[in-house]
């Protein structure tokens, strides 16, 4: 857990209290300096979370510590509130304009089902994507060891700090340009020291807007609202 270690380390002088908590069907948000957002990502049955009720008031990180958590609800509220801690800096830019200019002839590997993947697919050379739950077409997760050193251009989900492989994804797309996307992402250089060319995920314009959205189930991300796209590149 090097990256999660790094990541927690980064802002570890930050003290701020919880002012918010909202965990939603699809989505979970957090704020406090900022605030972070995460998927919500289901664990066992009969999972709780500690102090479930009374998260308002806490240290944001006795909360983000859980990202070292192997239940995936306490590590995705640990992520939500690490990214209320980084304050989202980058250009207000849309990734898939980027990623378009790059994938022409290219050899693409996506890490989660993001919905541009057939349009990209169209212009590459080859493309693959991976999922937990692959469609027909698709494949599983333990075809990365096959598939990602491969590629010209590595496109990873955030999510996969919740999951914790994003530390070996990002190891086996050293050869190529590597962007963790999506608003799962921190916002935070540390994903660069460790591998990735481009991060992009959002920036809170609206906090109430936001949480409204999650706590009516929004489910797809280009209907989150109180959000807006932001990228950064790796100098």
């Amino acid at each position: 857990m090097k990256l999660i270690d790094a990541l927690l380390d980064s802002v570890s002088g930050e003290r701020q209290q919880v002012a918010r908590v909202q965990i939603g069907l699809h989505w979970m948000a957090v704020e406090s300096r900022h605030t972070g957002v995460a998927h919500v990502f289901r664990g066992r049955d009969g999972f709780e979370l500690a102090d479930a009720g009374a998260l308002q008031g806490k240290d944001v990180m006795e909360l983000a510590s859980g990202l070292r958590s192997w239940e995936p609800l306490e590590a995705g509220l640990g992520l939500a509130a690490l990214s209320s801690l980084i304050k989202p800096e980058g250009e207000k830019l849309n990734v898939f304009d980027y990623i378009m200019t790059c994938a022409p002839g290219k050899t693409v590997t996506c890490i989660g089902r993001f919905p541009f993947f057939e349009r990209m697919a169209q212009s590459a050379a080859r493309a693959y994507l991976l999922e937990i739950n692959p469609q027909p077409g698709e494949l599983p997760p333990f075809a990365a060891e096959e598939v990602i050193p491969e590629p010209d251009l590595v496109i990873i989900t955030g999510t996969s700090l919740i999951n914790k492989t994003i530390e070996r994804l990002l190891e086996l797309s050293r050869n190529g340009t590597v962007i963790v996307l999506g608003p799962s992402t921190p916002m935070s250089d540390v994903l660069f020291d460790f591998g990735a060319s481009v991060i992009a995920g959002i920036r809170v314009v609206d906090r109430e807007r936001l949480f409204r959205s999650l706590a009516q189930g929004v489910k797809f991300y280009n209907k989150i609202d109180g959000i807006e796209p932001v990228t950064r590149f790796r100098k």
